[in-house]
């Protein structure tokens, strides 16, 4: 059985261990929060057919408290078959959310001093190559793009995407040079984040202080903030932390829409109210001058 981010999945049908295998990759774990075994009772059932293409026949919710799901699918892939690790997403951030959990997609977890700054922003943002800033400085990154968040009288981070993919500009624009694994095709380097270290910080279950709204990009200068309050910060939140249940996040041929009970609406709405007590700005401007006037200089050259 596979866990997600402490959401364990049982896969049924023929070569389940090759199939499960496909969430594993590196590619998966782009997008998959903390991909492990696991050997606990599952959130999720996964009954797998083989077929040519990705598709989903059958999906049946909170049966015995269990999300089931019955699809059709060669083995995930990337570059191939993408579509059922962003499906197993959707899953993954519905059953979250039925145990008190958020899956704030977008986002990237920066962890000091024992608390996280929490950065969120459409595609193309700045959020990676703050996170690149943020490795070079010495500071622990807990998530990468999808982050999970635990509500309750405080939001904490309790996991995340734990593979990094970057710009290799930042390293001559800015100076830094933060160590990579791999690349992709389109020659984008990869950083792979997982070790003990980030896993016993997330264990603590570190508190989240202050929420970044991100506007960056490499051909700014200076930077400015920009205090919200109020309404924007649920208005632009909702987005955030419903995009993957609502199938904002596409996937082929067409994402769920996966219904919203009780506990997963009680969630969210906890979720918007706690976050809207909590310092949040808009940032606009340089990555690096942004990074520096929330967390300092930044060692260069590293």
């Amino acid at each position: 059985m596979l866990n997600v981010s402490e959401i364990g999945i049982k896969f049924l049908g023929e070569n389940v261990e090759e199939f499960k295998e496909g969430f594993k990759t590196l590619f998966a774990r782009r997008y998959l929060p903390d991909v492990r075994e696991s050997v606990e009772k599952p959130s999720i059932v996964i009954e797998r057919f083989r077929g040519e293409e990705f598709r989903i026949f059958s999906a049946t919710y909170d049966h015995m408290g269990v999300d089931e799901y019955k699809i059709e699918s060669p083995k995930p892939s990337a570059y191939g078959n993408e579509a059922p690790i962003f499906f197993l997403l959707q899953a993954v951030a519905r059953a979250s959310a039925k145990v008190g959990r958020v899956v704030v997609t977008d986002s990237v977890a920066v962890y000091e001093d024992g608390e996280v700054v929490l950065f969120v922003g459409y595609p193309h943002t700045g959020k990676s190559t703050i996170s690149v800033l943020a490795l070079a400085k010495g500071l622990n990154v807990l998530s990468t793009e999808n982050t999970v968040v635990e509500v309750k009288d405080s939001l904490r981070v309790v996991g995340g995407t734990e593979v990094l993919v970057y710009d290799p500009s930042v390293k001559h624009i800015y100076g830094v040079n933060v160590p990579h694994d791999s690349s992709t095709k389109s020659g984008y380097l990869i950083k792979d984040l997982k070790g003990e270290m980030r896993e016993n910080i997330l264990k603590k279950k570190p508190k989240v202080s202050k929420i970044v709204l991100l506007h960056a990009a490499f051909n700014c200068s200076g930077y400015s903030f920009s205090q919200m309050r109020g309404r924007k910060i649920k208005k632009t939140l909702w987005y955030f932390s419903t995009a993957l249940l609502k199938g904002l996040d596409y996937y082929e041929p067409m994402p769920l829409h996966v219904p919203l009970n009780d506990k997963i609406k009680e969630t969210l709405a906890k979720f918007l109210d706690v976050a809207s007590s909590l310092d949040m700005i808009e940032a606009f401007g340089n990555h690096k001058s942004i990074f520096e006037a929330l967390f300092g200089p930044v060692n260069e050259k590293v």
